[in-house]
């Protein structure tokens, strides 16, 4: 049985970058995935989604921009925007594996577990190391129903070789309004089913906001609704009504542990993932977590996987010396309009005893939405008694980079006085900055 330095469980953002520091260090590396080499994001998660999106905007902003003098007609063709993102999403393994062959790292393709506290098994094949990353990442929440293995989910999207002519969404959070919005753009019938709150992380009025322009594109919302069962194209509902279409479940992703046999190896867990300290360190010294399947402070989005998996490399080479930074998570729906958010909500700053004000500005008659003829941006900006921003939330054309400036000024704790001395090229979304605070 061969003995590695160190073994890594999976092969996206946070294995990529905890192998290539492992990699420099001289270690002698493994690394084992279940699927396809090169992780969710790029193969059939963000990267590919929004090359979709950009499609939806397109269409979106056409549309926004007619009673302009934006005149004709556009569409969009689901086979050839398919065609490309095969192309980008296919490629991904080949050059992951060509580039850790030529770091002398060894790969590994099956479904791996524990056999005891430093050994793993890969369909029978044996292999042990001194220490273990886990990056296995998350995996869909299955749709517990009679017929519920009917569903597709935002893992199978990408194989859809035709639109479908209705898509009933099942979810509430960034799939769902994401693949709605996808979906309806490209020229779908779309039914989004809610149960209970939309988007829980995201402030309420720019939730509220993004429903009401949901509806208004011809999304249908219904809420308080439950799927019961799937037979064939019929959808049956908690209140005995019934759609046809195609189902997508977008109930959310769950930890990818289940047939590790984590317990074998010492590893304690719970139903967020893989239980880990500041360091990313599991209940067995020698094994770290990092990514989505770790139970840290950080939501499961692809820049955070990657810093954990940095940090959990670095905390494996020198003993625990880097604990996970606290910095404010920014992130995005893709919706059309998209939303964005960094920092704390209203309700977090006030269940954390915080005093604030709260600054809202309607900014569709900014020159900036106006020329785009954008009339859902809005901002809420949430300033302590200190004068710095604690949270920033947005809705619009432009919050996706406007976020980035937010998260900017959390990060480096400037107050509303310094960003007020700063100079943006006009006219830009960055210039209307100052307004906002």
């Amino acid at each position: 049985m061969k003995r590695y330095d160190v073994i890594i469980i999976g092969s996206g953002s946070a294995a990529s970058q905890a192998a290539s520091i492992l990699s420099d260090a001289g270690k002698e590396i493994a690394i084992v995935e279940n699927w396809t080499f090169g992780g969710t994001c790029p193969q059939r998660g963000c990267d590919p989604k929004k090359m979709l999106v950009e499609g939806a905007d397109l269409i979106a902003r056409f549309k926004q921009m007619q009673p302009l003098g934006v005149n004709g007609s556009l569409t969009l063709d689901w086979s050839t925007f398919k065609q490309r993102i095969d192309e980008y999403r296919f490629s991904i393994p080949t050059s992951k594996t060509q580039h850790w062959n030529e770091l002398n790292i060894d790969l590994f393709q099956g479904e791996p577990h524990f056999v005891d506290a430093d050994s793993i098994q890969i369909d029978g094949h044996e292999i042990s190391a001194h220490q273990f990353l886990i990056a296995s990442g998350q995996t869909p929440r299955p749709l517990d129903i009679p017929g519920g293995e009917h569903a597709i989910t935002s893992d199978e999207v990408f194989d859809l070789d035709h639109l479908p002519e209705h898509i009933l969404i099942v979810g509430a959070g960034y799939v769902a309004f994401e693949f709605a919005h996808i979906f309806r753009r490209f020229g779908s019938q779309v039914t989004l089913l809610i149960r209970s709150q939309a988007l829980k992380a995201f402030d309420r009025k720019v939730v509220n906001r993004l429903i009401d322009e949901s509806r208004r594109i011809g999304i249908e919302i219904r809420h308080g609704v439950e799927p019961v069962r799937i037979d064939g194209d019929t959808l049956t509902l908690s209140d005995d009504s019934t759609l046809e279409g195609l189902v997508l479940n977008a109930t959310g992703r769950i930890p990818s542990i289940e047939r590790l046999h984590l317990d074998v190896g010492e590893v304690e867990t719970n139903q967020r993932g893989i239980i880990v300290n500041d360091f990313l360190q599991t209940s067995n010294p020698d094994i770290y977590a990092a990514g989505d399947v770790a139970d840290s402070r950080n939501p499961a989005l692809t820049p955070f996987a990657g810093q954990e998996g940095r940090i959990a490399a670095l905390n494996m080479l020198r003993g625990n010396t880097r604990p996970l930074p606290e910095r404010p998570a920014p992130t995005i729906v893709y919706a059309t309009p998209p939303i964005a958010k960094v920092g704390l909500t209203i309700e977090e700053a006030k269940a954390k005893g915080i005093e604030f004000d709260v600054r809202d500005h309607e900014m569709s008659h900014f020159l900036t939405y106006e020329r785009i003829h954008d009339e859902t941006a809005f901002s809420r900006i949430l300033i302590d008694a200190e004068g710095h921003v604690i949270g920033a939330h947005l809705i619009g054309q432009h919050a996706p980079e406007l976020i980035n400036l937010f998260s900017f000024i959390i990060q480096n704790n400037l107050s509303h006085q310094h960003v007020k001395h700063l100079e943006f090229a006009y006219p830009t979304a960055a210039s209307d900055l100052t307004y906002l605070i």
